[in-house]
């Protein structure tokens, strides 16, 4: 029986985040993979060309982060939220949590569209999220052609001017020149379903990262994001294939942290500033199940005996910043084998049927201007990910 563990932590007084974090073995629904045989073994690797945000399996459990009020006034947007368990990732992740990983905010909605034959004619601007936060100032910026148009050619400025009872004719500089105050005027005001993407002009092909506050967009709340295939983005998902192993046999939770099995025997382990990952051998006496790999290369190769640890079982440093101590400061043990967007955890191993059960965890990364970036430990999932049996090959990725 699975019993949820809720862990609390508490940054300064101002930020609070609970987390649940069970790793349970959950059946998955079939991952796109590419099946490559290397003499006797077979290795299925993610297919990236039919993999996107919306094809991620739903998260496994719930939890939330709260903000304070100050944290978020620094930052200039609120990175706070909740999750439920059975909720589709790309509702969860907010543009700045992997922007460093994906450099998703360098898209246009007229390329997203180019890439997903997605049709933006039809849409309104209530169907692209970040719209509804934006100024007439911001979007002047967003736009610096903006500026020179009149406003009666921009419909809903004009109608959010006229709402705030003021009815110029001119220019958006000018308006902004005469009536400074109208600059922060958000279009939120306005019932943004009157309106279609080509009402502001130039705005599906202007890059997201121009936009206010664009970090704190869902994935799913910029038309057709979620569809983008992983190896489409504008900085392309890593393959893993630069390290493969053999998963030789999996061992269950009878297993215990040994005192001669340190860190040079396994592969899993914390997540660093840099985004390396650094092996941590499980506790002595603790639990401690595992795959244990060999190497194509015999018992010469450098993979031969090594161990990647279950989460499930073992926890880990994890975070950097401000951001680090939620979640207590832990993350599962496991590996970035496709770089930083999220990290593989071995969930769970089936002693029966030799097959180790993997899950995918995601983190929230915020940049504070003037101190820099900080990121949580990757706490958010399990996303059931592609299972591995006995004697087929396994992807390590980097390192």
């Amino acid at each position: 029986m699975i019993i949820n563990k809720v862990i609390f932590s508490t940054i300064s007084t101002s930020l609070i985040a609970i987390s649940l974090l069970e790793l349970p073995s959950t059946a998955i629904a079939e991952i796109p993979t590419v099946t490559h045989t290397t003499g006797k073994y077979q290795l299925k690797s993610p297919d990236w060309t039919k993999i996107n945000w919306s094809s991620l399996d739903p998260l496994q459990e719930p939890g939330y982060i709260n903000v304070s009020a100050d944290i978020a006034a620094k930052l200039g947007y609120n990175p706070s939220r909740s999750w439920s368990a059975g909720q589709n990732i790309d509702s969860v992740i907010m543009l700045g949590d992997v922007d460093e990983a994906f450099t998703q905010s360098q898209f246009t909605l007229k390329l997203i569209a180019s890439i997903t034959s997605n049709q933006i004619d039809s849409l309104k601007l209530q169907d692209f999220g970040l719209m509804k936060w934006q100024t007439i100032g911001s979007l002047a910026q967003a736009i610096p052609k903006l500026n020179n148009i009149n406003v009666s050619q921009i419909k809903p400025i004009q109608d959010l001017l006229q709402k705030s009872g003021i009815s110029p004719n001119g220019t958006i500089l000018q308006v902004l020149y005469d009536y400074p105050k109208v600059s922060n005027l958000p279009l939120g005001n306005l019932d943004l379903s009157n309106y279609p993407l080509s009402s502001i002009p130039q705005l599906t092909e202007t890059r997201i990262s121009k936009f206010l506050n664009w970090q704190q967009s869902f994935i799913n709340q910029v038309p057709g994001l979620n569809k983008v295939p992983f190896d489409k983005m504008p900085q392309p998902i890593n393959s893993g294939l630069d390290v493969v192993g053999i998963a030789s046999v999996v061992l269950g939770k009878s297993e215990r942290g040994d005192s001669r099995a340190r860190e040079n025997y396994f592969v899993s382990g914390k997540v660093t500033r840099s985004n390396q990952t650094v092996a941590v051998a499980c506790g002595v006496g603790q639990e401690c199940p595992y795959l244990e790999l060999g190497d194509v290369a015999g018992q010469q190769g450098n993979l031969y005996g090594k161990r990647w640890a279950s989460g499930s079982s073992q926890k880990v440093d994890g975070g950097f910043g401000i951001l680090q101590r939620v979640n207590g400061g832990k993350e599962p043990t496991g590996r970035l084998v496709y770089g930083s967007g999220f990290k593989v955890v071995l969930t769970g191993v089936n002693e029966s049927t030799g097959t180790a059960n993997f899950g995918l965890f995601f983190r929230i990364c915020v940049n504070f201007f003037g101190t820099g970036k900080s990121c949580t430990p990757y706490f958010i999932g399990p996303v059931p990910w592609v299972p591995v049996k006995e004697n087929d090959l396994v992807i390590l990725g980097k390192g």
